[in-house]
């Protein structure tokens, strides 16, 4: 085995070979939403559950806010720079090093890339540098990857997906996280040689909306979710998180992981 590999299996679960990733980063671009104001309270409260094989976060966070009872998996954040005050969001540039990463300990980093966007080139140059780097010290590189406003009505287009994923894995991602896609996500992930992970994407409008698209995406194929405010906007986080921990460990069905859900609610 080498450093990779068992960097990955703090990741992806080695028994079932998906994993429940937990994202905290919004706030290095919209602030202190609704869910992570109080980014140290939603850390605990979600920890103490013991269902998150790994966090994604910002190295401010992981440095002034992250204090686990465990020792799940940290992605850490490695791209950012822009904000919804600015001019682009999608105009974003590496925040951190692997170096950085090998100093906290983490097991990936990840970093974004906005496909059929102004700053396409530049992201994917990122990432594929990135890449580089990571594979001198077998750090694994999940690749974000991001549309931008212009492509908003492409992010159901699986073949605009399947295109951003593929690219990903072909600029040195290890693990991709994109969109669903409700048809032909299959599709997606027969065209990805790495494992996919789906992004939560939008809040959905219900709890409910959020088993049935997890669901859908692990029939398709994809290795688990890279979700934040669909669980920690959630009126009742925990219960949803033990859910979403059932559909991906357990193989639990969409009618199963509600059940569920409603039986937490009540506990």
């Amino acid at each position: 085995m080498n450093g990779k590999e068992r960097r990955l299996r703090r990741i992806l679960n080695p028994e079932t070979g998906r994993s429940l990733v937990l994202a905290v980063d919004h706030g290095m671009a919209l602030g202190p939403m609704t869910g992570i104001v109080d980014i140290k309270a939603t850390l605990r409260q979600l920890d103490a559950t013991g269902k998150v094989d790994c966090w994604l976060m910002t190295k401010g966070i992981y440095n002034h806010a992250y204090a686990p009872a465990g020792d799940p998996g940290v992605i850490l954040r490695a791209s950012g720079g822009a904000t919804i005050a600015g001019p682009e969001l999608t105009r974003e540039g590496q925040t951190a090093t692997v170096e950085e990463a090998l100093h906290l300990a983490v097991d990936a980093v990840a970093t974004s890339a906005f496909v059929g966007s102004p700053y396409e080139h530049e992201t994917l140059i990122g990432m594929a540098h990135l890449s580089s780097e990571c594979r001198k010290w077998d750090m694994p590189l999940l690749g974000v990857i991001g549309l931008g406003k212009t492509n908003e009505d492409k992010k159901k287009d699986p073949k605009f997906i399947a295109l951003g994923a593929r690219v990903g894995a072909e600029h040195g991602a290890d693990i991709i996280k994109t969109y669903y896609t409700e048809t032909d996500f299959d599709k997606v992930v027969a065209g990805c040689p790495v494992p996919i992970m789906i992004a939560g994407g939008p809040k959905c409008e219900t709890d409910l909306d959020t088993l049935k698209m997890i669901h859908g995406a692990l029939q398709g194929g994809a290795k688990g979710i890279v979700m934040g405010r669909n669980v920690w906007q959630s009126p009742y986080p925990v219960a949803l998180l033990t859910a979403v921990h059932g559909l991906i460990h357990k193989n639990l069905n969409v009618d199963e992981a509600a059940e569920l859900l409603a039986h937490e609610k009540n506990t």
